[in-house]
């Protein structure tokens, strides 16, 4: 039997953290392009698009933006998270509907011609989440998964210093899609990668950034200093003027939900 990805509620609730929402902002967003392919994905009418786990609207405020988007209904289970994506830029949109709750059973207003979902699927369970999909889409909705990757220089040894401090492994990512695939519950019908975008960020705000996430968000004082330590040593030689550079690239893979796992 395909083994089942079971979200870890003690990180879960993690996001409901002010210190990790107040991080949020520094870890890297998605390419403008990102944006321009969920356009083209939508074909149905009504033009109302669904963000699963909008956290605070990296997803749902710059899509907000578009002429082509009558509505979003942004979904996350972290008050905190809302609260945050309300007061950054975009997040006043009246075209965008704030929704607290759970995928699996808070209230909805579909039909849906766009679903998206930003890492966060494997914090929720889709076994529930997927099928209730498949209900909620018009006949040529879609649900768009988004990945986000990051190309940097120091990337396998700040895999070492992650894995020591982390407390558990990261995200699933694109092997969820996989899982998804071989219990019947999602049908794969193209995936898409965005061009490299250029980002640069200072140390310290990429150390910072770390702590957004859910796995490091936990250290307490003294390992956050070990953290950091470790950090600033990799990063500092690869600071020019101040700032690192690196690249990000999101993927948007996109299909139909299934309504039973086959």
């Amino acid at each position: 039997m395909e083994k089942r990805f079971v979200p870890n509620q003690k990180r879960l609730r993690r996001f409901q953290d002010h210190e990790l929402v107040s991080h949020y902002h520094l870890r890297p967003f998605y390419p403008p392009e990102t944006f321009v392919i969920l356009e083209e994905l939508m074909v149905d009418e009504p033009r109302v698009v669904l963000d699963l786990g909008c956290g605070t609207g990296n997803v749902a405020r710059p899509l907000a933006a578009s002429a082509a988007v009558e509505r979003i209904d942004a979904v996350d289970v972290s008050l905190a998270m809302l609260e945050r994506a309300r007061e950054l830029p975009g997040g006043d949109a009246p075209t965008i509907r704030w929704i607290h709750g759970r995928a699996e059973d808070v209230a909805l207003t579909p039909p849906y011609a766009l679903v998206t979902a930003g890492m966060c699927l494997h914090w929720m369970d889709w076994g529930q989440v997927l099928p209730r999909l498949a209900h909620m889409l018009t006949p040529r909705g879609l649900l768009a998964i988004l990945n986000l990757q990051q190309s940097m220089p120091w990337l396998q040894a700040y895999q070492q210093i992650r894995r020591r401090f982390a407390d558990e492994r990261p995200a699933p990512g694109l092997k969820l899609v996989a899982a998804m695939e071989q219990r019947g519950l999602f049908r794969l019908l193209g995936e898409r990668q965005t061009a490299p975008l250029p980002m640069q960020q200072t140390v310290e705000d990429y150390i910072a950034a770390q702590y957004a996430y859910s796995s490091l968000a936990g250290l307490d004082s003294e390992q956050r200093a070990d953290f950091e330590q470790e950090m600033r040593t990799l990063l500092t030689p690869f600071a020019r003027d101040g700032l690192l550079s690196f690249e990000v690239v999101a993927t948007i893979t996109w299909g139909r939900p299934c309504d039973a796992a086959g």
